[in-house]
């Protein structure tokens, strides 16, 4: 059943298995996706409020952390091909089994399982898309594997928008799960992918970035762009709903649809950073970003609505960005160490105890001015740039000085 991958001679000839690397990492990534739309339905079924209810999204944040920290060694044991196999696998299963639970504690562990899952991916995802595409057209290749989890942004409250009122929660985690499954069965028989094994991670490296300033800068701008993106998606429909008092429908679909314009503006910005630098880019980047979100926490009608809809236009175009720096600060033996630190981090604050926070603030009374405070904290995150350096560590094997 495995099928030998080979480096294509020309993105051409690579373009079916890329697409087919993007539909596995599009349904990797649509369970985180689906809780935001659905958390007020799931907690009304459980009889809990939406405040416990999105303890779910660091449930998740935490199982997803840890599939990336182990991710390395899983590939290791089952290679690159049947890690991705096992990860989409098991989000299928376990998206049908979330369907299924009766207890708001059967969903957290479910849920943890299947974020868990998905953090397996990456990894193997894009070792595959390095080989199978021609050197050449690399940076391409990963932009059309890219497009799979912002097209999972755009598409996860719509499906919600489009079933939930005939099938539920429970019809739609089935849906994504018979979905997955079916795709699951297809990549076994059929799909192209790296066949190496994946490298253990190894830590010893560490202190080469505990006391690297612009490596710590870059990763909490990365935690505030995650905040701005998954965490303004996580809260934002219930925010809407309950807060402002619109349609379910009407929300998610607005939530879907404000997703399209991040597809052109992750190749602009890459395009203007070539040319003014990454600061001068990050600056409009996050200082936009900040004052949208600070707007959903002060606007109305339709000064809101335009809000939510520019929010996203902007935020997802950071990690790009914030990846290219942390090679610029980073020297090439350590550079998958800086990633594999960087990203967990912004995983558990951006989509896991950012929408925490901010629901907990809504049960309290203060759903708008987590808004606000959200947005004024993007703002004030861009004086670090002033301490930033992209000038690597030169010695990989001594702590920085």
């Amino acid at each position: 059943m495995a099928m030998p991958s080979t480096r294509t001679s020309t993105l051409s000839a690579a373009l079916p298995a890329l697409l087919f690397l993007t539909i596995v990492v599009f349904l990797g990534i649509l369970p985180r996706l689906l809780l935001a739309p659905m958390l007020l339905r799931i907690a009304d079924s459980f009889g809990t409020s939406y405040g416990r209810a999105s303890g779910l999204f660091m449930t998740g944040s935490l199982g997803f952390v840890s599939g990336l920290l182990t991710s390395g060694f899983v590939a290791n044991r089952l290679r690159h091909r049947w890690t991705i196999i096992v990860s989409l696998g098991l989000n299928a299963v376990t998206m049908i089994g979330l369907s299924l639970v009766g207890s708001l504690g059967a969903f957290h562990a479910i849920y943890f399982v299947t974020n868990w899952a998905s953090g397996l991916y990456p990894g193997s995802g894009i070792a595959s898309v390095i080989e199978i595409a021609p050197d050449k057209n690399r940076g391409t290749a990963l932009a059309i594997h890219e497009s799979g989890p912002n097209l999972a942004f755009l598409t996860a409250p719509v499906l919600v928008a489009l079933l939930a009122p005939y099938l539920g929660w429970r019809g739609v985690f089935q849906v994504a799960g018979v979905g997955a499954m079916a795709v699951t069965v297809l990549f076994a028989f059929f799909g192209r992918t790296s066949c190496d094994r994946g490298q253990s991670p190894r830590f010893s490296s560490i202190t080469l970035f505990a006391k690297s300033r612009s490596f710590w800068i870059v990763s909490i701008l990365f935690i505030v762009a995650a905040s701005g993106a998954m965490g303004v998606f996580s809260v934002l429909p219930t925010y809407l709903m309950v807060e402002h008092g619109l349609d379910e429908q009407l929300v998610n679909t607005l939530v879907g649809l404000s997703r399209i314009s991040g597809f052109a503006s992750i190749l602009l910005v890459g395009t203007l950073a070539d040319r003014y630098g990454f600061i001068r880019v990050v600056v409009v980047v996050l200082g936009t970003t900040g004052l949208v979100t600070l707007a959903i926490g002060l606007a109305e009608g339709l000064p809101l609505l335009i809000s939510v809809f520019l929010q996203p236009l902007l935020v997802g175009a950071f990690f790009p960005l914030g990846l290219s720096a942390l090679s610029d600060v980073a020297p090439p033996q350590a550079r998958n160490l800086a990633v594999a630190l960087a990203i967990p981090l912004a995983n558990f604050f951006g989509s896991g105890l950012t929408p925490r926070l901010m629901s907990w603030a809504g049960e309290l009374g203060y759903f708008p001015l987590s808004f606000v405070a959200l947005g004024a904290l993007t703002l004030a995150s861009l004086l670090l740039l002033r301490g930033y350096s992209p000038s690597p560590v030169s010695d990989p094997s001594a702590p920085v000085a």
